[in-house]
Parts: structure tokens; C-alpha cells; sequence
């Protein structure tokens, strides 16, 4: 290399990606080579095709006398690339306090944002380097800053469509296309996070400590109403959460249309709900926004509806305890103050929650576990508090149905013999046999339950109540029903 240098060969040539010799001398770490580079009349400014500069790249690598040397060499730690990152961002995001050190020494702005609105200290919570942010702390960056807060559109149409009308009576309707939890919800916003709320989602419980001292508050909540204490449930940070509330976190806040309380209750976080209710939850509060809460969990196609119909709309901290199949959680809240006998806006009971109406597929839940025995034990508790076994939603589902949803044959037979209606028929005029035998999930999926079917027949179902659903279209609009007619159908006609 000296003696291409020697021969005046040209030492900012640029490869293809548009990286110097220099920046490849950065890339490895090669102080030496970067030194013989910027004697010989290296651009220590000179970006490559992505605009990342060598004092970038040594500031990522965290690699202080690199840094040190392009500095001392007139590299400007205040240019950024086009989307607003610094090298003071991407030594943060690395972690090196040497090379913070550096460029804050050089005059570079601490408070710099990306067009998002990322400053290093969010970088640097956001990668749990605690020491990072105290430096930055000690040298007055701002810990109110947020990113931006952009909204996401609500669903299409909500409930302002019309209802959805089967062309047949015995054919079943698109779920899909039934209106569901969320359809009146404002739109969401998005972002607006400050440092402590990516220290919490990132469970860096030092991190959290830091910006405290540096007067992050501790009710610092995003745009939609997530608290501090929220957010640590739902990335499961229990150990978190109880620290914010030692530190005198609201415990009320239900702002996002849900409570801290209904997330302890819903996540199985018993020592976080104990800590709530100590500090005066309300155990009836009711879930204004259920399908906020669980697109805080889930994404893509797991937000869909799950079995049957029903609203969340109104749900308690109890029947969130209840869908999970928490018996333990639904104890606590009953020796709190919770009432058992309340249901959602449209009758649905902690007892249908438990036994999996509106549930998906255990499969596709990432936010609590559902199993035969959690819902028996969770069934148990509902039943001892005196929820009532038969009780209907507006649609006529029972806690049976909502078995019979599932194939959940254990959860059957312990409800056909404490006294459940095993002939109850729902809005669609189908018995939990009837649902066993053929229903319609998500969008295009017919399930058949032959298990259930069987287990139903032997503990008396009768086999001529009620309607065999099949696969069917839906319509929409005022069209006329062409079922409509002056004869009585047949129940038994599609069997």
C-alpha cells in the first residue's frame, strides 16, 4: 500500500458500493492503514453510496482511537445521513461510552433527531446501554424528546355496513364479515415514544433506573394511552412494572381503552395485579377498546375474530382472566371486589370466556395459554361464584357452544354435568352437536369436529335440534332473502 501511495495512486478511488480505501481501513479496524490513508490525503469526509460516512462506520465498530484519528483529521461529527442518523446515533446504538465521550467533546449535537424523531438516548435505551444514557444524561440531553406519532386508519366500513345476509338459511355466514370488536374505534397513533418507554420495552430495568434520576417522569405514556406499566406487561417485564409502580406510577390510567389491571389479567402477571389492586385498581373497570388490547399482542391474521359471536366490549379484569383460563388471577380479583355475575356489553359471561368462545386456535394465541385443564379449573372458580352454566349472550351462545367450538371434549363433558342445556340453540339456530358437526372459522375454513360430535351424541344430545350449518356465501345489502317463504323449513333438510 506505501508504495502505491508513493506512486500517487489515487487514495479515494471509489469501489462500488462508493466505499474509499479509507472507509474499507475503518470497516476492518485498521488503525495503521487509516493512518497511512490520511497522510497520504484520504477524504476523511468521503461517504459511500449509502451515506455513511468513516466517522459513521468507526462510531458503529465503537472503536475510539479510530474515531479519535478522524477527528483529529477534520472528520465533522455533525453530518448525517439523509434520514437525520449521526455517528453520536450509531456509537450509542453500539454502546461505546469512549467514543460518546468523543464526539460530545467535538461539539456534536446530543439532541439530534432522525426525520422519525430518534435521538441517540432513544438509541441508547433501546439497546439497553445504561451507562450510554447516563453519559448522555450527565451532559443535558433531553429525556422528554418523542419520536413522531403517525395514525393508523381504523377498520374500513365498521359498523356502518349493513349486516351481512345469508343466501340460505342453512348455510353459515363469513365470520369476517360479521361486524367485530374494533369497527368503532377512533384511529390509533403510533409512535411518540420517549427514551423510558423504549428502556421498558426493552426490559432494561438499569436503563429505566438512569432516566429517572434524569427526570424521565414515570407516567410517561405513548399517544394511545400505553403507560409505562402497560407497556412492560406486554413485552413481559414483570420485574419492571413493579418498579414503576413502586415508584408511584398511576395504577388507574385506562386512557388506550384498557387498564394496567386487565393486562395483569389477561398476561397471568399475579404479582403485578396484586400490586394494582393494593393500589386501588378497579376490579369491574370495564374494557372500552378490547381489540386494542389484543393488537398490543397480536399481529396479521391473529387479530381476526376467534369462536362464535360476541362482543369484548365491556369485558372486566375478571372475564380477561376468565378468557385466559386463569383460575388463580380470577380468585384474587374475586376476594378484591370483583363481581363474577357481570358480562360483556352483549351478555357474554366469564364462564363462555373460559370455556373458549372467541378464542382462536391455542396455536395462534401468543399472549396467554388455553388448555382443557386451565379451563376446567377456570370454569370451577365461575361456577363456585355462582356464574350461571346456561346463561346466553345476544346471540345465543352458551359456554357449550363455545366447547363444542374448540373440539374441547373434557371441557364438554365437565359442563353437560354440571347442568349445562346440552340442546341450547344459538341465534343461527345451532346446538353445540350441530356446531361439532360443522361450522365456519376465519374466512373460508369449515371445521368438522367428529370427537365432539361422538362425545355430545353419547351424553344425550339430541341429533334433531337445531340447524346443520354448511359452507355458504354471504351477501350484503337490501337483497331479498330467497329463503323467505310462507312454508316452515325443515330443520333436518341439509342432514
Amino acid at each position: 500500500m506505501q508504495t502505491l501511495i508513493d506512486e500517487r495512486v489515487d487514495v479515494d478511488t471509489p469501489q462500488a458500493d462508493g466505499a474509499t480505501p479509507l472507509a474499507w481501513a475503518v470497516h476492518w479496524d485498521d488503525l495503521a492503514m487509516a493512518a497511512l490513508l490520511i497522510r497520504a490525503g484520504a477524504d476523511v469526509t468521503a461517504a459511500n453510496d449509502l451515506a455513511v460516512t468513516p466517522l459513521m462506520l468507526a462510531s458503529t465498530n465503537g472503536s475510539a482511537p479510530m474515531v479519535d484519528a478522524l477527528l483529529q483529521a477534520g472528520a465533522d461529527p455533525a453530518v448525517a445521513r439523509p434520514t437525520g442518523e449521526t455517528a453520536l446515533m450509531m456509537a450509542s446504538r453500539t454502546g461505546s461510552v469512549a467514543v460518546v465521550r468523543l464526539l460530545v467533546a467535538h461539539g456534536i449535537d446530543v439532541d439530534a433527531a432522525t426525520t422519525g424523531g430518534h435521538t441517540a438516548l432513544m438509541w441508547a435505551a433501546a439497546e439497553r446501554h445504561a451507562d450510554v444514557i447516563r453519559v448522555l444524561a450527565e451532559i443535558g440531553a433531553d429525556v422528554h424528546t418523542r419520536t413522531a406519532v403517525r395514525t393508523r386508519a381504523a377498520r374500513p366500513g365498521g359498523y356502518a355496513r349493513k349486516e351481512p345476509r345469508v343466501l340460505s338459511r342453512f348455510e353459515a355466514v363469513n365470520p369476517a364479515a360479521l361486524p367485530r370488536d374494533g369497527d368503532q374505534d377512533p384511529p390509533r397513533p403510533e409512535g411518540g415514544f420517549t427514551p423510558l418507554l423504549y428502556a421498558i420495552m426493552a426490559g432494561d430495568l438499569d436503563a429505566v433506573r438512569v432516566l429517572l434520576a434524569a427526570g424521565a417522569h414515570v407516567d410517561e405514556a405513548g399517544p394511545d394511552g400505553v403507560t409505562g406499566v402497560m407497556l412492560a406487561l406486554t413485552k413481559r417485564h414483570e420485574e419492571i412494572a413493579l418498579f414503576l409502580l413502586d415508584r408511584g406510577a398511576d395504577p388507574h390510567s385506562a386512557k388506550t381503552g384498557y387498564s394496567a389491571l386487565h393486562l395483569a389479567s389477561a398476561t397471568g402477571h399475579f404479582a403485578v395485579a396484586e400490586a394494582l389492586l393494593a393500589r386501588g385498581s378497579d376490579p369491574n373497570l370495564r374494557v372500552e377498546r378490547p381489540h386494542r388490547l389484543t393488537t398490543a399482542f397480536e399481529i396479521g391474521v391473529f387479530q381476526s375474530p376467534g369462536s362464535g359471536r360476541l362482543t369484548q366490549i365491556g369485558s372486566t379484569p375478571f372475564i380477561v382472566a376468565a378468557k385466559s383460563a386463569d383460575a388463580r388471577i380470577m380468585r384474587l380479583l374475586a376476594a378484591s371486589g370483583a363481581d363474577p355475575l357481570l358480562t360483556t356489553n352483549d351478555g357474554t359471561t366469564a364462564l363462555m370466556m373460559a370455556a373458549g368462545l372467541g378464542k382462536r386456535a391455542s396455536t395462534d394465541i401468543t399472549y396467554y395459554e388455553w388448555t382443557e385443564d386451565k379451563a376446567v379449573e377456570a370454569l370451577s372458580v365461575g361456577l363456585e361464584l355462582g356464574v350461571d352454566i346456561n346463561a346466553a349472550n345476544e346471540h345465543g351462545e352458551t359456554a357449550l357452544h363455545a366447547a363444542a367450538y374448540h373440539n374441547a371434549n373434557r371441557v364438554i363433558e365437565f359442563l353437560v354435568r354440571a347442568g349445562a342445556n346440552i340442546d341450547a340453540t344459538n341465534v343461527a339456530g345451532q346446538t353445540a352437536l350441530r356446531v361439532a358437526d360443522g361450522h365456519l372459522i376465519c374466512c373460508t375454513t369449515y371445521v368438522r369436529h367428529t370427537e365432539a360430535v361422538e362425545r355430545l351424541g353419547g351424553l344425550g344430545a339430541d341429533p334433531d335440534v337445531g340447524i346443520q350449518l354448511t359452507f355458504g356465501l354471504t351477501a350484503f345489502g337490501d337483497q331479498a332473502d330467497p329463503t323467505e317463504s310462507n312454508e316452515p323449513a325443515d330443520p333436518n333438510d341439509a342432514r
